[in-house]
């Protein structure tokens, strides 16, 4: 069995006992662990009944999204999302339970605020900013296939919220010899029918498709049926529907999205 297969069956039916709210969220969200016997899991649970309202997602449906994304990853070579599961019996109601990553610190090549003058040959600058001091910074990114992979798992899940904070850079089940990786956390706000992407990796903008996303992608629509199996108890079937319609779209154009210029692209705050 893999460790995201245990990991998962440990979120769905382990005992879970709270450790206290997480602060700065936008939403209840809760430091919980989950326990059978020797083995123990730190979670983040958001309570569905703790949701704030949103104009443009329907009340009640960000866990369902946050299992969603989980249940694509696990079909997406190029990125990783904790495992994420749905339970009724939680402390404060249904919701969802995703496996916590522990911070390894943040690499030196994910998302950094720059003087102007000063951003590195093979980043890429995102957004210009001034600081309270009156200060002009770039906010810029590294280039790395974690972080293009990030980038793309956004594009075809319509991510309308992927701030610097929400790549993190760690491990669920941290272990001796195991490697921290690039995980793409807080994904509640995604698989809306209309174009919402919002992001802070736009230095990806209108790349050309590699040979592996290309097979990657195929791949997915090959598996159609399957996932949309999967993902039927979590989002919509018109959401599921313009899932596979993105991903259609980007092996015909062959590209990844320009940067749009009728809405926001950016999501507040970037950091």
């Amino acid at each position: 069995m893999s460790s995201a297969q245990a990991a998962r069956d440990l979120l769905l039916s382990g005992a879970v006992e709270q450790l206290g709210r997480i602060p700065g969220a936008s939403n209840d969200t809760r430091l919980v662990t989950v326990a059978d016997g020797d083995a123990v899991l730190r979670a983040v649970y958001k309570p569905t009944a703790g949701e704030r309202p949103l104009h443009d997602f329907p009340l009640g449906s960000l866990a369902g999204r946050e299992v969603a994304c989980s249940v694509l990853a696990a079909h997406c070579p190029f990125v990783e999302v904790p495992p994420t599961v749905l339970r009724e019996d939680l402390p404060s109601g249904p919701g969802s339970l995703q496996a916590y990553v522990e911070s390894a610190g943040d690499p030196e090549d994910l998302v950094t605020v720059f003087a102007p003058d000063a951003v590195p040959a093979g980043w890429a600058p995102v957004l210009r900013a001034v600081t309270a001091g009156d200060e002009e910074v770039v906010v810029a990114h590294g280039l790395t296939p974690a972080l293009r992979g990030l980038a793309l798992f956004d594009v075809i899940t319509n991510n309308a919220d992927r701030k610097a904070s929400h790549a993190l850079h760690g491990h669920y089940r941290p272990a001796p010899g195991v490697e921290p990786e690039l995980f793409g956390i807080d994904n509640g706000l995604s698989f809306h029918v209309r174009p919402k992407l919002r992001t802070i990796l736009w230095g990806f903008a209108e790349e050309p498709l590699t040979a592996g996303e290309r097979d990657a992608l195929g791949a997915l629509l090959a598996a159609q049926d399957e996932l949309a199996a999967a993902l039927a108890p979590v989002i919509a079937a018109a959401e599921i529907d313009a899932l596979f319609e993105r991903i259609a779209g980007l092996l015909v154009h062959g590209r990844m999205p320009g940067v749009p210029h009728t809405r926001t692209p950016i999501p507040w705050p970037p950091l």
